[in-house]
């Protein structure tokens, strides 16, 4: 009797350490659904993003070419700008031969297609020699206006090629939020955390119901041996009372003495 209350307190402490046990491993599986299915969400968000990137990287290999173009185009716009002052500054000019062009443009066409006097047309026709000789006398400075005029005109075209491609970008990128995908991730890490310490705990209790449960063994062992021992005990008191009523009754015998009740009694295992 003298084990069976620590034995039972050794249960109830075994049946708390395995309600214990059972609860963090359920916390930990329910935590590695939830994780599960986050992970499921990122691959998610990560496969839209890895789909859009492709877009996205085209674009902004067009956008990024056609801004290089530009300011290699300013690069030598740049240089022209210089040619020009240089040009101008050498030959005392002072208008812009793509204007005295279309001066020269302009008078041509008057001449064709208005009905002028004869004097008027000389006139005209003086007006447009004199500018053919400014505009023939200007040369090389023609030239250079030409082709500053004509890279003003590509680095325009380019500039707003870049810029629709930057719009495209700014379009396709609009609606993709990348801080989700972090707080997913951050989501997940802080979660696994959980995860890890619900699980260490369910070793912690495992282990715990595994040692209570050899305690109980042992117990038990050890309450069986001593019973075995007190029946032991028990059955040799016995086997002498009765060997001792045995001499007794053996001697009544001899003496031819009459056996109580008692005497009976007593020969009983």
């Amino acid at each position: 009797m003298e084990l069976e209350k620590p034995i039972q307190e050794l249960k109830d402490q075994l049946s708390e350490a395995n309600q214990e046990k059972e609860k963090h491993f359920r916390e930990k599986e329910e935590l590695k659904k939830k994780i599960l299915s986050i992970i499921r969400d990122v691959k998610k968000i990560k496969s839209d993003g890895d789909k859009s990137s492709i877009n996205i990287k085209e674009i902004k290999q067009n956008r990024d070419k056609y801004n290089n173009i530009v300011k290699g185009l300013i690069e030598k716009i740049k240089h022209l700008n210089q040619q020009k002052k240089e040009l101008l500054s050498k030959h005392n000019i002072k208008g812009d031969p793509s204007k005295i062009k279309e001066q020269m443009d302009a008078l041509e066409l008057k001449v064709e297609t208005e009905a002028l006097t004869l004097n008027q047309e000389k006139k005209v026709m003086r007006q447009i020699k004199d500018l053919k000789k400014q505009y023939d006398k200007m040369g090389e400075v023609t030239k250079v206006f030409s082709e500053h005029s004509k890279i003003s005109n590509e680095i325009e075209e380019n500039r707003k090629k870049a810029e629709e491609y930057h719009n495209q970008l700014k379009e396709l990128t609009k609606g993709v939020d990348y801080t989700q995908f972090k707080e997913k991730a951050n989501e997940i890490e802080e979660l696994k955390g959980k995860q890890q310490k619900a699980f260490n705990q369910f070793v912690e209790y495992k282990a715990k119901v595994s040692l209570l449960s050899n305690k109980i063994r042992s117990k038990q062992e050890e309450s069986e041996k001593k019973k075995e021992e007190n029946q032991r005990k028990k059955e040799e008191v016995t086997n002498k009372r009765v060997e001792a009523a045995e001499k007794e009754a053996e001697e009544k015998l001899k003496t031819k003495k009459r056996l109580t009740t008692d005497d009976l009694i007593k020969l009983q295992k």
